[in-house]
This record gives C-alpha cells, sequence and structure tokens, in this order.
C-alpha cells in the first residue's frame, strides 16, 4: 500500500506522521489534528483525491498541499494543479530521495509562513488564486515524468496545442542567440535546438505573460508588454554573460537565460493577483525615488522575490530557478547556483541602465562593480553589450 512505502519511507525523519485511508477519515483527523502538510493519492476510496484537496483548499487554505498521481490521472493532475487545489505533484513511481527533498522544502515553506505570520499568509493565498500552472507546461512535465519512454514527438504534440507557445520556440530556436544557422520550421527541431531547460523557460514565460496580458488591464505605471521585454531582454543578457566565463557549461549557461525570463514572477503575480498594493508600491517609489522593491516591503511587508518564490516552490519548479527569483537582488545571499544568480543580478541591472523595456523601477538600480568583475566586463564594453542585446530582441 501507498500509507506503508510513504511510512517506511519517513521513518527517520522528525515528523509526527498521521494517515488515513479514505478522503472521510482525513478530515476528521484534521478536525482534531494541527497539521502543516497534507499528501494524498489521486486514487482513494470513497471520497476522491481531487475533491478532498479541494475541501483542503477551502477549509485549510494555509496548508500545503501535495498529491501523488499516475500517468493515467493526467487529467486529475491537471485539474488540480491548474486550480490551486495541490500545490506539488509526486508522480507514481515515485523516486525516494526526490519525494523526500520536495517534503523537506515544504516544511521549510510551511516554518516561514508561521515565522512571517498573518499577514504573508493573506498574500500566499491571493496569489494562489492564480490560474496556477498553465496546462501546456503541465502536460510537458508529465511527459518528462516519464523519461524513458517520453519522445521528441510527444513533447512537440503537447506544444503545438498552444499557437503562441509554438510560435514563441519557433521565434527563439531561429534565433542567432542559440547558434543557429539554418531556418527552423517545426516544433521538434526547435526542441532539440533549444534543449529542455529553455524550451521550459520560454513555454512558462509565454504562458504568464500571455494569461496576463489577456486580462483587464490593472495597474497604471506598469506596463505589462515592456515588462516582457525587459525579462526577454535579462535572459538574453544573463546568457551571453555566462558564456564569457570558459568553466561554465552550456547547460547552466541556457538555464541564466530562462532564470531571466522569469526572475521577475513574483511581479506578475502581484500585477494579477495584488494590483492596488503594487501600485501603491509603484507610487510610492517614485514620489521618493526609492527602489520597487524597498517599497513593496513598505506596503506588503515582502516583496516580489518572496512572492515568487513561493510560487515557483510550489510549482515545483527546478531549484536553479527558486533560487534566482528570490535572491536575484541579493546574490552574495545564496551558495547555490551562484553565477546563475549573479548573471541575472547583472542583467537586471544593465538592461535597466540600457533603458530596454521596463521594470517597473523609476530609480536606475546602480551598476554593480563587484558584478562587472565577476564576468570579466568593463564599462568600455557596455555599449556593445547593449547593441547586441537589442540585435536578438528584434
Amino acid at each position: 500500500m501507498i500509507i506503508d512505502s510513504i511510512r517506511k519511507l519517513l521513518h527517520a525523519e522528525p515528523w509526527n506522521l498521521l494517515t488515513a485511508c479514505s478522503g472521510e477519515e482525513g478530515l476528521e483527523i484534521l478536525k482534531k489534528e494541527d497539521v502543516d502538510l497534507v499528501i494524498s493519492d489521486v486514487s482513494m476510496p470513497g471520497m476522491g483525491g481531487i475533491a478532498f484537496l479541494k475541501k483542503l483548499k477551502k477549509l485549510y487554505p494555509q496548508m500545503i498541499r501535495i498529491f501523488i498521481s499516475g500517468y493515467s490521472d493526467r487529467s486529475s493532475v491537471i485539474e488540480a494543479l491548474s486550480e490551486g487545489s495541490a500545490h506539488q505533484l509526486l508522480p507514481k513511481p515515485w523516486n525516494d530521495d526526490e519525494f523526500r527533498d520536495i517534503i523537506r522544502s515544504a516544511f521549510i515553506q510551511a516554518e516561514d509562513l508561521r515565522e512571517k505570520g498573518k499577514g504573508l499568509q493573506k498574500i500566499i493565498n491571493a496569489i494562489t488564486t492564480l490560474h496556477s500552472m498553465p496546462q501546456t507546461y503541465l502536460k510537458m512535465k508529465k511527459c518528462l515524468a516519464n523519461i524513458s519512454t517520453v519522445s521528441i514527438d510527444s513533447l512537440a504534440e503537447v506544444i503545438e496545442q498552444d499557437a503562441s507557445i509554438s510560435a514563441a520556440m519557433l521565434r527563439w530556436s531561429n534565433s542567432s542567440l542559440f547558434g543557429q544557422m539554418q531556418k527552423v520550421d517545426s516544433v521538434d527541431r526547435a526542441l532539440m535546438v533549444l534543449g529542455i531547460d529553455i524550451v521550459e523557460g520560454v513555454l512558462l514565460s509565454e504562458s504568464f505573460f500571455g494569461s496576463a496580458m489577456s486580462g483587464p488591464k490593472s495597474v497604471s505605471g506598469f506596463d505589462l508588454k515592456e515588462f516582457e521585454v525587459h525579462s526577454q531582454a535579462c535572459g538574453i543578457l544573463a546568457r551571453m554573460l555566462m558564456a564569457r566565463i570558459s568553466k561554465i557549461s552550456l547547460r547552466d549557461t541556457d538555464r541564466a537565460f530562462t532564470a531571466g525570463l522569469l526572475h521577475d514572477l513574483g511581479k506578475l503575480a502581484e500585477e494579477r493577483c495584488l494590483p492596488a498594493e503594487l501600485k501603491k508600491a509603484i507610487d510610492s517609489a517614485q514620489q521618493k525615488n526609492t527602489l520597487l522593491l524597498d517599497a513593496e516591503y513598505e506596503v506588503l511587508g515582502t516583496t516580489h522575490e518572496e512572492i515568487g518564490r513561493y510560487l515557483a516552490e510550489w510549482w515545483s519548479m527546478p531549484s536553479f530557478l527558486v533560487n534566482t527569483i528570490r535572491w536575484h537582488h541579493n546574490p552574495a545571499l545564496c551558495k547555490a547556483d551562484t553565477y546563475i544568480i549573479n548573471a541575472v543580478h547583472l542583467a537586471d541591472s544593465l538592461v535597466q541602465k540600457f533603458d530596454i523595456g521596463k521594470s517597473g523601477n523609476f530609480r536606475i538600480p546602480d551598476t554593480n562593480q563587484t558584478g562587472l568583475e565577476f564576468f570579466n566586463l568593463t564599462e568600455e564594453e557596455l555599449p556593445a553589450l547593449k547593441e547586441s542585446v537589442i540585435y536578438y530582441l528584434s
């Protein structure tokens, strides 16, 4: 039984583990016990796993909800994650080390929420009203969960269901940024040119920005189209910076591009779910000539870095994305993914200095001289770097 497997897997961990054989039994336990995290199988007797998770979201919105699903449950996966009923997915069969890591990370989130108090919890509850994950992304991740059988054709078939994402894949795969000399005219070929890390980043970026732009304009002073240009320019420049370091792998160079695209995910969440607060922060930053980051903290008690990090962790994004989203303004505070985070940090600053797109800041951050030295870059090289970014954007 799954319960026995989980009990055996987690027996050495310092947590109190409660078990139930049905959703109804689980709800009875939750009436009596203070629980931080629930793991639910999609297939349960009586009340189904999805119905159980929906009840938990309504009754205990602060609780972290993880569900276990096999490949045959793919429609349930999409439903639960897209509605925000579950924060994370554990596939069947699972990798034991990955299973434990996900649970440990979830408990860190729960502890963090307790420390930050009800104010941050209210914000987190507000942003989970986002349609939590793009369906195309969920389908792609489901394919990749079965890595032994997945094919380029099956991934291409998933992506081709969304015309805007397909167009974005073709656009980036034909960019000289990725060294492509021959024309790419099919999604399956684009997948081979870009690789999974960049495909994942482009898919998420296109989905999030597309969803935001299709909604009503909610925040004056925050131009979504210009913000998308800023994010794309950061991805381009972060990749270019990484390419200057000979010991950096191609995979990490590509990951810097993805991290640059998505580093300001928290601002998108604010624009969609906390528009009044974002507007107040933008106005305050402009009036006081401070950075938006500082004004966010005054208004919200938190920042787009933290909000974005919660979303990235809930959606099980790769750790390099979680770390970059959380620490791109303070890279020295994170000891993992050092080059990627520093590349995005410097790219973010330089793209604003170059006046390419708009980040929501009216005050331009000072150029980090340490960052320039980190990537063997001089002030004299910046004009040519700006022209390269503009060229790759066109």
